[in-house]
């Protein structure tokens, strides 16, 4: 007959809940509803450093390792995480002047370099399976006068 007992401590999950108080306006939803529980400031801090390490290493593909013009004249503006999943969200800035057209050229050209990009991205970072990519196109930042060559919207 075993006489010992299982002394290990069982933890509860550190996640950080939402209060499950009623709402204070009346009609209201509540956050946790919408957007599931907040992330424990580990977990946080690790995806903050996952994305420090993709934008880095995208940085330097993009700018020396791409031939392709159009993915070459893109500016990377940063790596997001996706909410509740794998994916990495990717911003890019068009040149200034580029229209609508070039934004529909060049997401088909991203999507093209996206295994080749995530290989690179996989040799760069030391996790055990690799982010996707999700790219995102916006137009040209607006130069410190506060006008662009181009006021319209891109719609990839």
């Amino acid at each position: 007959m075993n006489r010992h007992r299982d002394r290990r401590r069982r933890r509860a999950p550190a996640t950080t809940e939402y209060s499950q108080s009623a709402p204070s306006i009346p009609g209201a939803v509540d956050p946790a509803v919408l957007f599931g529980a907040a992330l424990p400031a580990q977990a946080r801090r690790k995806l903050d450093q996952l994305s420090r390490q993709v934008e880095e290493r995208l940085a330097l593909v993009l700018a020396g390792e791409v031939d392709d013009p159009h993915v070459s004249a893109l500016t990377l503006l940063g790596v997001e995480p996706e909410p509740g999943s794998g994916n990495l969200v990717v911003v890019l800035a068009l040149p200034i002047g580029a229209g609508g057209e070039e934004a529909q050229l060049t997401m088909r050209r991203l999507d093209a370099l996206r295994p080749y990009l995530r290989s690179e991205i996989a040799g760069a970072i030391h996790r055990k399976r690799t982010p996707n990519l999700v790219f995102r196109v916006v137009p040209a930042p607006r130069g410190p006068g506060g006008a662009s060559d181009d006021d319209e919207e891109v719609d990839p």
